[in-house]
C-alpha cells in the first residue's frame, strides 16, 4: 500500500478513538441506567470534544482515494462516512438538549454538573431526536462495518487494512 492509499495516523487515531467511544456509548445508551448515567453523559462531551477536533483534521487534511469500485458503492461508502460524521457530532448535541433543560440535576462523571434551566419542550425534542438518531447511528456503524468485512472477506482490497492501526503506508 502506498502513502497515498492509507491514511495518516492522526486520521486512523481519530477514527479508532471514536469507533471506541460510539461502541461504548451506544452499549451504554441502550442499557442506560441512574448507575451509569453520570458516565454516560461524561463520555457524550468526549466524543462531542473528539468530533469537532476530527471535523478540524478532516478539513485540513487530504483522504486517500477511494480504490476502484462500482459507482453506487463510491456513492453508498461516501454517504454512509458522511452520515456517521453528522450523526455521531449530532449525537451528543442532541443529549445535550435533555440534559441540560431536565427536570433531574444530572451531571458528568459524578462532578460536572450540566442542568442549565428545565424546560419540558426543548427536553422532549432532544429525547426523541437523540432516540431517533441513536437508532440511525446504530445501523450506520452496522452498515459500515459490514462494508468493511466485505471489502476484506469478499473483495479483498485494501479498504480495512488502508485504516487499521498499525496498517503501513
Amino acid at each position: 500500500m502506498s502513502q497515498t492509499e492509507t491514511f495518516s495516523g492522526g486520521s486512523k487515531a481519530f477514527h479508532w478513538v471514536a469507533a471506541v467511544l460510539v461502541l461504548l456509548m451506544l452499549y451504554g445508551g441502550f442499557n442506560l441506567s441512574r448507575e451509569t448515567a453520570t458516565w454516560h453523559f461524561g463520555f457524550g462531551l468526549i466524543v462531542l470534544t473528539v468530533m469537532v477536533f476530527w471535523l478540524g483534521w478532516r478539513m485540513s487534511k487530504p483522504r486517500p482515494a477511494l480504490p476502484p469500485m462500482p459507482r453506487w458503492q463510491e456513492i453508498s461508502a461516501k454517504s454512509v462516512h458522511h452520515l456517521l460524521m453528522l450523526c455521531v457530532t449530532l449525537q451528543p448535541i442532541f443529549g445535550l438538549m435533555m440534559v441540560t433543560t431536565s427536570k433531574r440535576e444530572p451531571v458528568a462523571f459524578g462532578v460536572i454538573p450540566l442542568k442549565i434551566a428545565q424546560n419540558d419542550t426543548i427536553n422532549g425534542i432532544g429525547n426523541f431526536l437523540h432516540g431517533v438518531n441513536g437508532r440511525l447511528l446504530l445501523a450506520l456503524v452496522l452498515i459500515h462495518i459490514a462494508a468493511a468485512l466485505y471489502h476484506h472477506f469478499v473483495l479483498k482490497d485494501n479498504v480495512l487494512k488502508r485504516m487499521l492501526p498499525f496498517a503501513k503506508g
